[in-house]
């Protein structure tokens, strides 16, 4: 399939969505959601293709810049959606995060491969980082220079959670290409992190680097595990039916996966605000590492405690309270429906 003929099959629903996104509506009903996340879901899949097969086509840039406008709008919510949202962050997201943890560990072991490697590669030979990081951040260090001004810190800190924003949207995206396109962009930041640290370490800026690093790397780099995680989950449910039939597959990972990606929007903004007023402030190092401590403490309380005692009650509000932002009108099933018997394959 060609470009043009790309076009012609899927423009209609782009139309559609892009109608959705910049009109006033605010979701009152709930096939008025349930449309809009269907479009998003299927643009985003179409986003996965043009990345694929037509990467540098404006039409790309396109369903790119059209995916990251709808992106908030899947926050808005029927009447009382500010504490459905409550309780879908007090409950439902860090239940999805245990239920699923298992692909946001994989998620997050494939960035740590990709940065030992990117490290282990430019440590040895520091002009491989001209060959493997994009163009914007070759262009803000020198690795063949050996002192402290191989590198100009404040403006890579900024590139580099620029392009961790992304990185968190395409990981989630890559989903519908069976996974691929996700590995490779968890891949790939983990390498353009790997191979920075070896630069700033080469050039005797460690500590530097790292403290305009962690701060809000630490709620960054998991809200990109927490979406690579979803994209690895929906490509199970894509590839792996099991006892589901594939639509019904498709469509119950494909909430589930959204839901899941949803809850990192808050974790992205807490980390723009750290990243706005504690990574570039004129802190001591020891303010700016005790402030990764603790987001990092926080957020292995949130995850690991947040909505316990749901847990113990399948049958509760738990995924009910978040049925106005998925679409879903049962609780999450436990344990996860592709271990249940009685659902026919196709």
């Amino acid at each position: 399939m060609n470009v043009q003929q790309f076009r012609r099959q899927r423009e209609r629903r782009w139309r559609k969505l892009e109608k959705l996104t910049t009109s006033s509506l605010t979701f009152e009903s709930s096939p008025e959601l349930d449309e809009f996340i269907r479009l998003y879901q299927e643009t985003s899949s179409d986003l996965a293709y043009a990345k694929t097969y037509f990467p540098a086509d404006p039409l790309t840039s396109y369903l790119n810049s059209l995916i990251v406008t709808a992106y908030p709008r899947m926050y808005q919510k029927k009447r009382g959606g500010s504490q459905n949202l409550f309780a879908f962050l007090r409950r439902a997201f860090p239940q999805l995060f245990r239920s699923y943890f298992s692909y946001i560990l994989v998620a997050a072991l494939i960035s740590l491969f990709g940065a030992l490697y990117g490290y282990i590669l430019v440590y040895q030979s520091p002009v491989n980082a001209y060959h493997l990081l994009p163009a914007s951040f070759v262009h803000q260090f020198q690795p063949s220079k050996a002192g402290p001004h191989a590198v100009n810190a404040p403006i890579m800190s900024t590139l580099i959670m620029t392009h961790n924003m992304l990185v968190a949207l395409e990981a989630f995206v890559g989903g519908a290409t069976l996974g691929l396109f996700t590995i490779y962009a968890l891949w790939q930041n983990g390498l353009i992190l790997g191979i920075l640290a070896a630069v700033f370490q080469r050039a005797g800026r460690s500590v530097v680097f790292w403290s305009l690093i962690v701060p809000h790397g630490v709620t960054e780099l998991t809200a990109i595990f927490v979406a690579g995680g979803a994209g690895l989950m929906f490509a199970r449910y894509l590839a792996a039916p099991g006892q589901f039939t594939r639509g019904k597959a498709i469509e119950y990972g494909g909430k589930r996966a959204v839901l899941l990606f949803l809850g990192t929007v808050p974790m992205l903004a807490v980390a723009g605000t750290i990243e706005g007023f504690v990574t570039p402030s004129s802190a001591p190092d020891w303010v700016k590492f005790g402030t990764a401590i603790i987001t990092l403490l926080f957020w292995i309380l949130y995850f690991g405690w947040a909505g316990r005692s749901a847990d113990a009650q399948p049958g509760s509000s738990t995924f009910s309270d978040s049925a106005s932002i998925s679409g879903a009108d049962k609780p999450l099933p436990y344990p996860p429906p592709h271990r249940k018997a009685g659902i026919p394959r196709r």
